[in-house]
């Protein structure tokens, strides 16, 4: 994969978490089950956080660092 391609993937993948936390898809797990004694809303959102920072985490290792531009030379003519 290009560097253009990871990064527009990083920022679908900032976008999808932002979007996932938002009330609408977070009421979709809103019912009345608990798994060992956890509502299920939460697990979701816990769960959702750590895919987020594993994702994160992995964007940081595949991306190329940026590396520094030299300043163009001084020419005095």
């Amino acid at each position: 994969m290009t560097r253009r391609k990871f990064i527009g993937a990083s920022l679908f993948f900032t976008l999808f978490g932002a979007m996932a936390m938002l009330p609408p898809l977070i009421l979709l797990f809103r019912f009345d089950a608990l798994i060992g004694g956890i509502p299920v809303e939460t697990i979701f959102l816990f769960g959702l956080w750590l895919v987020l920072i594993v994702g994160a985490a992995w964007f940081s290792v595949v991306l190329p660092h940026d590396e520094p531009s030299e300043p163009p030379e001084d020419r005095h003519p």
